[in-house]
């Protein structure tokens, strides 16, 4: 004959089954908020040990921070620079000076050593922009980028710090 599946239930009329259903319904839900406060306990231990470490190290920091400053930059005036913007068949012009503010010092003697190649490239990045592109803002920022970049190669280091248009003219 065969066995009949009899569930056993306990005084409360639940069968093991039940028993073992329930317990993994009430353990997922545990599962899934553990994981929860695992991340939030791991976020505390990482700001707690980011302290600590500035806390110790703050006096080394700020020395390497006012290192990365303006201690020691030079700063170099460039004569005007006078193009025709492209499209314009002469017509119209755009007058800029530009300040260079080299990290150190040394590099200034590099600076002037390649000063011709420096206008050289610097104007034939000007000429190729249109009269709309130098007068929008927007172009004026990735000109300056690339002007720095030009300036960078020239000397062979990464050394511009920044470039200042100290008068940007079109007529």
């Amino acid at each position: 004959m065969a066995k009949a599946d009899k569930k056993i239930k306990d005084v409360k009329g639940k069968t093991a089954d039940d028993k073992k259903a329930g317990f993994f319904k009430n353990r997922s839900f545990f599962l899934s908020s553990g994981k929860y406060f695992l991340i939030a306990m791991v976020l505390i231990a990482q700001t707690l040990l980011a302290y600590t470490i500035v806390d110790k190290n703050y006096g080394q920091i700020y020395q390497f921070a006012s290192n990365l400053t303006s201690n020691g930059s030079v700063t170099f005036q460039m004569d005007e620079l006078i193009v025709n913007p492209a499209g314009t068949q002469g017509q119209r012009f755009l007058v800029v000076e530009i300040s260079i503010e080299l990290q150190r010092e040394s590099h200034l003697e590099q600076l002037e050593t390649h000063l011709d190649r420096i206008k050289h490239e610097m104007n034939a990045a000007l000429s190729t922009r249109t009269v709309n592109e130098l007068l929008q803002y927007e172009e004026r920022e990735i000109l300056r980028e690339e002007l720095i970049a030009i300036v960078n190669r020239a000397i062979g280091t990464r050394s511009v710090r920044n470039l200042y248009y100290t008068r940007y003219v079109m007529q």
